[in-house]
């Protein structure tokens, strides 16, 4: 069966958006500065990266987003989202675009794999290679509860939620910090 003969629903199953996803990933691996690898969970850890971040790609969505785990107790502090299509849609004269922007500002694509690709996959590498760097920490907290992970500046006076953290007289409430770059056993 060719392209040209798939149903709409075809084109826009998790089983080609995986399908597009490993292809892309093959092409653009080189952009990474810290290169995605297959891992046990089911997503992605990176090379060189601490073990407590990982990618994880849901296909039906799809949505690209990470997990942040405490290096020690594998314990999942939080997840973050980096893009995702909420409503996918095709405008037969414009292609495909996601429809659920808030703006109700729509870039339009003509095939399905480029929408995923330039909204969600490309965000990505954006991410990835903003964020992975020598002045920046991997940070989770503990609210006595609820809890968040994030990256941010490696000097804790210029992180703001822990400032917040420090002054809460609160002795449930804590944070750990970790190395982007340690390797956990």
């Amino acid at each position: 069966m060719t392209n040209n003969k798939l149903t709409k629903k075809d084109k826009t199953s998790p089983l080609i958006s995986e399908e597009i996803f490993k292809k892309w990933l093959d092409e653009n691996i080189s952009r990474f500065k810290y290169k995605p690898i297959i891992n046990v969970k089911g997503g992605f850890c990176f090379q060189s990266i601490t073990k407590g971040i990982n990618l994880h790609i849901d296909f039906s969505q799809p949505e690209a987003f990470f997990s942040f785990d405490d290096v020690v107790t594998n314990e999942n502090y939080d997840l973050h989202t980096i893009e995702y299509i909420g409503r996918e849609k095709h405008h037969p004269d414009k292609g495909f675009y996601d429809a659920d922007r808030v703006d109700g500002v729509y870039t339009y694509y003509d095939t399905y794999a480029e929408l995923i690709i330039t909204e969600v996959f490309e965000k990505i590498i954006q991410y990835c290679n903003e964020n992975f760097k020598e002045e920046n920490a991997f940070y989770l907290i503990n609210y006595g509860g609820a809890t968040e992970g994030f990256i941010a500046s490696t000097n804790e006076e210029d992180v703001i939620k822990i400032k917040k953290v420090k002054h809460k007289n609160n002795k449930d409430v804590y944070y750990l910090k970790y190395s982007l770059f340690e390797k956990y056993k």
